[in-house]
């Protein structure tokens, strides 16, 4: 089964950037299970719930295609893949060797039952190589949960980035072959990423997305560490910091090493800021809190100022449109931790990482519109609302629309 993709027109472009959403759904949930259950915190139930809830998400995903008893046969499995995962970290917690090898053997027995009911869908999906991703991720989780119990923080960031690349190869792979089985939806899409000129935007937004999204991902590894005081905050802050030097690297290509560095820099204040805030809510600081929220949206007005100096197709208040709402989006998942409210808690990185991919997406159209010349004319790995103003440039604005946006700390965080 190929991993490589087709060049995607509209349709194809959507399926893999929902598939891709989904599955990045079942790994970021996946692990705030298991950092929730091995820290013994509150909020393990709630990333449970949330995790059930996505392999129901995933099982209707594949209805359209192959019907509603193949869509929850699918969620059925995965359920069970949750459950046994439940299961394993309850005997890791226990230090129950004997019921955690028995517990893994029924986790394999589980992913060969998945890999089986998906290729008997799509022949596109050889059994041997699904078996193969599928272990993979087995095997990847198992040692994420082994770093939490060693405590071994840099190898968590490390294993955590393993996980979210692997699953987006699943991910793409699973896309892929339902092209290539019902190419009559596609567009008749089956030209493959090696033909020429198969690396253009739908590459670009690719990676965008997924520099975008490991910035809300460590973001909210860092509450969740500094929130709870936890030892594993420092190594959630690093990996955080590295982001802005990736996102700050990803447009020297097109503006130079020097607007790099200058973006770099203003994203390493973003979340140096946002440390300073959290440690303010912590305090229940009122005033201070204030303070560097206001340091904040001054450094977001900077950003997009500078962004839209580099690119006329980056509205300057469209850019800080977006911007503010991640940062009210982000408060309020500070609030959310500080409350233990866990159901807003869950809702709000939901809410933060739908954000932050249509602002991925409104950077990427950007680039491909002031450098046409080094892109092919096909859809972006996603679908953000934008439209030409009456200056003719593109504008875009929030795939989130009434969205509560808490804008600072509560009573709770007040005292």
């Amino acid at each position: 089964m190929s991993t490589g993709s087709a060049v995607p027109n509209e349709e194809t472009a959507s399926l893999r950037a929902a598939l891709r959403r989904l599955w990045g759904d079942h790994v970021i949930w996946t692990r705030q299970y298991i950092v929730a259950a091995v820290a013994g915190t509150a909020d393990a139930e709630a990333a449970a719930g949330r995790l059930l809830r996505n392999q129901e998400d995933i099982g209707r995903a594949v209805v359209p295609f192959y019907g509603d008893e193949a869509g929850a046969a699918l969620t059925g499995l995965l359920k069970q893949h949750i459950l046994i995962a439940v299961d394993l970290v309850d005997a890791a917690i226990a230090d129950d060797e004997a019921a955690f090898l028995q517990g893994y053997k029924r986790w394999e027995g589980n992913a060969d039952e998945i890999a089986s009911l998906l290729a008997g869908a799509n022949p596109n999906w050889d059994e041997e190589d699904l078996r193969d991703l599928l272990g993979q991720h087995l095997t990847l989780t198992k040692r994420e949960l082994g770093r939490r119990f060693e405590e071994d923080w840099k190898g968590d960031v490390g294993i955590f980035d393993d996980i979210f690349t692997e699953i987006l190869t699943v991910s793409d792979a699973l896309a892929e072959g339902v092209v290539a089985q019902f190419p009559e939806r596609f567009g008749g899409a089956g030209q493959r990423s090696g033909s020429p000129g198969g690396n253009g935007i739908s590459s670009l937004s690719n990676a965008m997305r997924k520099l975008w999204a490991d910035h809300v991902i460590w973001t909210r590894q860092y509450i969740v560490a500094a929130v709870a005081g936890a030892p594993d905050a420092e190594a959630a802050a690093a990996r955080l910091l590295r982001n802005q030097e990736d996102i700050g690297n990803a447009v020297v290509p097109f503006y130079g090493a020097e607007a790099g560095a200058g973006l770099t820099d203003l994203l390493k204040s973003h979340i140096l800021i946002a440390v300073d805030l959290i440690d303010a809510a912590r305090a229940g600081d009122k005033r201070r809190f204030a303070r560097h929220d206001r340091r904040w949206d001054r450094n977001a007005d900077e950003i997009a100022a500078f962004l839209a100096g580099a690119n006329p197709n980056w509205p300057e208040q469209d850019v800080r449109d977006l911007l503010a709402q991640h940062l009210a989006l982000t408060k309020g998942e500070v609030v959310a931790r500080l409350e233990e409210n866990w159901e807003a808690d869950v809702a709000a990185f939901d809410d933060i990482f739908t954000e932050i991919l249509t602002m991925a997406d409104a950077l990427s159209d950007g680039i491909a519109a002031q450098f046409p010349e080094r892109f092919r004319t096909e859809a972006p790995g996603g679908t953000p609302r934008r439209g030409r103003g009456s200056d003719g440039r593109i504008h875009f604005h929030s795939s989130l629309s009434g969205v509560r946006t808490p804008g600072g700390p509560s009573s709770r965080t007040g005292r």
